[in-house]
């Protein structure tokens, strides 16, 4: 009886050994899985990054470009402004030089 006890032991323990070897597998297995899982989230984030980067840059363009749209509409305004000034006067010297002309 005891050979047979020591066999079961014997049985159970290779059982065991069995199970434990499939079951480390298994959790390799899921351990490659999630270091997958980690490397492409890694690559979207990295895209993701870039991304962001070149529409940084492209906002940034749009900015100096908004700035100097806003520096060209001042000009245009400065110079209008000195047109009309200049209109002005130019009438005013009009009228003094009719207003010669009708005393002659």
């Amino acid at each position: 009886m005891a050979e047979i006890t020591n066999e079961m032991i014997l049985q159970a323990i290779k059982e065991l050994a069995e199970q434990l070897k499939n079951h480390s597998e298994e959790t390799n297995n899921r351990f490659e899985q999630i270091d997958q899982r980690f490397e492409q989230t890694d690559q979207q984030f990295e895209q993701t990054k870039q991304q962001l980067v070149e529409i940084n840059e492209r906002l940034d363009q749009v900015e100096q470009k908004i700035e100097e749209m806003d520096k060209q509409l001042t000009d245009v305004a400065n110079g209008q402004k000195i047109l009309v000034e200049e209109l002005f006067e130019n009438k005013k010297e009009i009228k003094r030089v009719k207003n010669i002309l009708n005393i002659y």
